[in-house]
This record gives C-alpha cells, sequence and structure tokens, in this order.
C-alpha cells in the first residue's frame, strides 16, 4: 500500500480537519512575513520539478484536470523563462520569480528534466498513455495547433499526432494520427470526449 495518503488508509477526518488549518495559517504567516530569501530557501520554500510532478499526478488522480493544465502550463514556462535567462536547467526554482532557486545546482537535468519533458507532455499537450490496455488519453486543452512526432508507446511503437488550432475551448480538436502499433486514442476536450482509430504507419 505504499505510497497511500493517511487520510486515505485510515479514513481519519478529525485529523484532516486538525492538520490543514494550521499548515493553511502557517503558509499565510510565511508569505507576510517573507521567512525565506527571494529565491526560496532550499527545502523550505524552492519549488522542486518533481514534488511539482506529483501534486499534478494527483490532481489527476480526483479529475481536476483543469487545474493540473493550469498549473503545468505556469511551471513549464517560469522553467522555460529561467532557461533563457540562465542557459541551463535548475534543480530547483523561486518560488515567487522565474529565476534559479536558492543553493540550486545548474545542468540538473535528472528531475531538472521534468518540466521540458513529462510535464509538457503530459499535463502541457495532454498526452497519458496507458500501453499496457493500449490506450493513449489526449487530453486537449491548448488552443494552439500542436503535437509531437515519433512519440513512443510501449516497447517498440511510436506515433505521430497533431492537433490544429481552435477558436475556443468548446471546439471539437481536429485530429491527425498515425501509429506503428494498435493503441486506443481517446481525445477530450472541454465538451467531449471520442475516440480515433490512427492510421497505420508501420
Amino acid at each position: 500500500m505504499k505510497g497511500i495518503p493517511h487520510f486515505l488508509n485510515f479514513g481519519d477526518r478529525e485529523r484532516l480537519q486538525a492538520v490543514f488549518p494550521p499548515l493553511l495559517a502557517f503558509t499565510q504567516w510565511m508569505h507576510k512575513h517573507r521567512r525565506w530569501p527571494e529565491g526560496g530557501d532550499y527545502w523550505r520554500g524552492s519549488i522542486w520539478p518533481p514534488t511539482n510532478y506529483m501534486v499534478l499526478r494527483g490532481l489527476t488522480k480526483v479529475h481536476e484536470d483543469a487545474l493540473a493544465h493550469e498549473i503545468a502550463v505556469n511551471h513549464v514556462d517560469n522553467v522555460t523563462k529561467a532557461f533563457q535567462e540562465t542557459g541551463t536547467l535548475w534543480e530547483n526554482y523561486a518560488p515567487e520569480a522565474a529565476t534559479r532557486g536558492s543553493l540550486s545546482s545548474k545542468d540538473f537535468v535528472g528531475w531538472g528534466g521534468v518540466p521540458p519533458i513529462a510535464v509538457l507532455i503530459e499535463y502541457v499537450f495532454g498526452l497519458r498513455a496507458d500501453a499496457a490496455e493500449k490506450r493513449l488519453l489526449w487530453d486537449v486543452r491548448l488552443l494552439d495547433s500542436h503535437g509531437i512526432k515519433r512519440y513512443p508507446f510501449g516497447a517498440d511503437g511510436s506515433l505521430d499526432l497533431f492537433c490544429a488550432g481552435r477558436k475556443s475551448e468548446d471546439e471539437e480538436p481536429r485530429i491527425e494520427a498515425t501509429s506503428t502499433v494498435p493503441v486506443k486514442l481517446v481525445v477530450r476536450w472541454k465538451k467531449g470526449e471520442k475516440e480515433i482509430k490512427p492510421s497505420c504507419n508501420s
């Protein structure tokens, strides 16, 4: 049962109600009195790519996909701005500015690579794969045209995916998809969901 939160494990609502108000009050106090430097304070206040990614996965679990997309776009935008300014990916980032976090190491492409790869593909573009079920969800939220070539799927599959630009979130996405392996492509947007069969590209 690794990774199950205390509440889901024990259903202890009293503890949940007791823990969150002090945490909220502490966070508000920290912001008011700014007890950390501008760039965060390493583990106390800096923005960490792997923990942001875990938040996004948790939001997916509870079907808060719009919020996950909003957070992902903000995170990738700030990481991109920091990269453009400094020419590198950082171990962590400042909490309130598009720059490196305090005490962060540069050229950190371990978990520093999470925003420009996993977060971009899974939460900005909205592509989330389940190769065991031969299923790919494309949760389309961007209005600009976008896509990815040679998207890896399973042990030896790949897809070329393209979504045309749209005028509104309500508009059904126009998708072009080719795949080297059988896959169920489920396209979701604000007003609906449909399954598309990619053309074969073996």
